[in-house]
């Protein structure tokens, strides 16, 4: 008798822990024009998205599958080419974060003092995204604000990119905003019995850049690409052209630029 409890615990805590082994797969679609496909693992608290960079094209077996996950309809292919890759690597619960970048064709490793996402989860209704029934959560953002859904039915605390720390996986997220950005859940591995197929070793072998350095690197080397394009526009008497600092991603603003940094 003190075998088989002895062996119904430790099936238990195995079970458990193969559980909490999560991958799932988003699509990410910055634009109406492009999705990108973007795959999250969840593996003993560690959180690891890998994002390719080559827009992906609709496939007819997509159609097939619309029903049991959640997906989008308007994906195109724009380009072919070589397809990098941006990785996320964050520990569940901490805020160091890592995330590999590229600044004039080298490749940097950019650490993130990731700010603590306060997330409001205190609204009673529910929708039914594809099969999962999900509840609502909204949080303030650097500079935006995030609306998610997620599921109690599969109970790992992870999302896409830099988001997660919900009761539930996150089924659907974006940004309000003139330029929202959304991430849709796909396809679910849970529990996950394989591993993460990332080069972590190269990953931190990279060069260091603070999150700080580097969107101060990248924008002046965007504003200067600017003036190259506006010094060979036409000039018109009496016009004069402002432009308004709006950032492509869902990060608009900054600790460093909003006084919050902690």
């Amino acid at each position: 008798m003190k075998y088989y409890l002895s062996f119904c615990l430790l099936f238990c805590l195995t079970y458990c822990a193969q559980a909490q082994k999560l991958h799932v797969e988003y699509e990410y679609i910055p634009s109406a024009m492009a999705t990108f496909r973007e795959q999250v693992y969840y593996i003993d608290a560690m959180k690891t998205a890998v994002r390719d960079s080559i827009p992906v094209a609709p496939t007819a077996g997509d159609a097939d599958n619309a029903s049991d996950e959640i997906s989008a309809d308007f994906s195109m292919m724009l380009n072919t080419g070589t397809n990098y890759r941006r990785i996320v690597i964050q520990k569940s619960g901490e805020r160091d974060l890592g995330e590999t970048r590229s600044l004039q064709g080298k490749n940097y490793l950019v650490m993130d003092k990731f700010p603590v996402i306060e997330w409001n989860t205190n609204y009673t209704e529910t929708d039914t995204l594809g099969k999962y029934i999900c509840h609502k959560a909204t949080a303030d953002y650097r500079g935006t604000k995030l609306i998610a859904y997620y599921t109690n039915e599969i109970p790992v605390p992870a999302g896409p990119y830099k988001f997660g720390g919900l009761p539930g996986l996150i089924v659907m997220l974006y940004n309000e905003g003139a330029n929202p950005h959304y991430w849709l859940l796909k396809k679910v591995s849970y529990p996950y019995n394989g591993d993460i197929p990332v080069d972590e070793k190269y990953i931190y072998s990279l060069p260091k850049l603070l999150l700080e350095d580097y969107v101060k690197k990248d924008e002046v080397l965007i504003e200067e690409q600017m003036r190259i394009m506006e010094s060979k526009m036409p000039v018109m008497e009496g016009v004069t052209v402002e432009r308004n600092k709006v950032r492509g991603t869902v990060e608009q603003v900054y600790e460093w630029e909003s006084g919050k940094r902690k």
